[in-house]
């Protein structure tokens, strides 16, 4: 499978800006504001990628290898059949240690990561139309994790539940079969998150998980009859904490590459701007009490920020949901939201029609 038949059919090419511009429309000054936005900090300006094999995140060359699996991790595996470890492994991209300094040091050019393959539907008696391959495409949801779950030691993806035990669980997946992919990010995986990667998105970590999807999605089509293949309009990405920002920062690197962005307690994305030919579909979660302490002492800034994203969102026809969550009988909240059929229903019933290629 070629590259290009992950990326949509339709893309848009923005050229970077270094003054105003008088726009005539509110679509065209959108698209202003996204290509230019990156450049607004000096400090995040994107560095420039090498040339010849294509950008991070594009596609970079690439491989995934086992994972050695101890015992306490085959413990964990055994109790969600599908579930396996592998690693990803990137070709190093040359410059990245000058392109970004300081944070260079909790850079990594592999990660480990686990993997659910849904079964093939296979054929039933009493269907005759399972007996033929229509070529099905299913979705790929993407969760990732939080800062407890950060480092190489993929036992402690198995802290947090609420995405993986429900994904792959059988009633899960005979009403919305999907692949599962969840990455391990390095240690420290969220330094100067709050600041670099809603205003650079395009940062070393982002485009390791951008390729490493890219990779998942690309090997899904060469599985043959072992799993139905990912269908590349259909990805869904979920994060806790600072892997919700990593999916926001994901989302604004690759505007329409992403049906559905969930982010859960995470920092609001400081790049406000969303790209009119593809806004998205986002659902933002809260804990009740948190949030509504967080209004009471900056009702302005959150006021005009959700203001301003619900807006371009929902203007350009994409969707936007703010829901707040309690504990209730789970161990912690953000569960309530996983655990959610309508959350899930809402996510399944998305798609990104085409992809949004912002060339720099």
């Amino acid at each position: 499978m070629t590259l290009q038949l992950l990326l949509a059919s339709a893309a848009v090419k923005l050229l970077p800006m270094t003054e105003p511009v008088a726009a005539s429309d509110a679509a065209e000054l959108a698209r202003v504001e996204f290509d230019i936005a990156p450049s607004m900090v000096e400090h995040f300006v994107p560095a420039q990628y090498p040339p010849g094999k294509g950008q991070p995140g594009y596609g970079w060359p690439s491989r995934i290898e086992d994972y050695t699996v101890d015992d306490a991790l085959a413990e964990r595996l055994a109790a969600y059949p599908g579930l396996e470890a592998h690693w990803f492994v990137r070709e190093p991209i040359e410059g990245h240690a000058a392109d970004f300094g300081r944070t260079m040091k909790f850079y990594s050019d592999s990660i480990p990561f686990l993997l659910f393959r849904p079964r093939s539907s296979g054929a039933c008696w009493w269907n005759p139309f399972s007996w033929f391959d229509f070529g099905e495409k299913v979705p790929l949801v993407v969760y990732l994790p939080g800062n407890g779950e950060l480092g190489t030691d993929l036992a402690k993806q198995f802290r947090q539940m609420g995405v993986i035990g429900r994904v792959v669980g059988d009633g899960f997946q005979e009403e919305h079969r999907a692949w599962l992919l969840v990455p391990m990010p390095p240690e420290r995986g969220n330094v100067n998150m709050p600041k670099g990667y809603p205003v650079q998105p395009r940062a070393p970590l982002i485009t390791l998980l951008d390729d490493l999807v890219l990779k998942v999605v690309e090997m899904s089509h060469a599985e043959g009859e072992s799993a139905p293949p990912i269908d590349e309009h259909r990805i869904y990405l979920t994060g806790l904490g600072c892997g919700g920002s990593m999916a926001v920062a994901m989302s604004l690197d690759h505007p329409g590459r992403y049906a559905v962005t969930a982010p859960v307690w995470s920092s609001a994305p400081l790049q406000r701007v969303v790209h009119p030919d593809a806004p998205g579909n986002w659902w933002f979660g809260y804990e009740e009490s948190i949030y509504s302490a967080a209004i009471a002492d900056s009702k302005e800034y959150y006021e005009k920020f959700w203001g301003k994203f619900r807006a371009d969102v929902e203007g350009f026809g994409g969707s936007f949901t703010l829901k707040l969550y309690s504990k209730g009988d789970h161990v912690w909240w953000w569960d309530a939201m996983w655990e959610s059929a309508e959350f899930w229903d809402w996510c399944f019933s998305k798609r990104s029609d085409f992809e949004v290629e912002v060339k720099k």
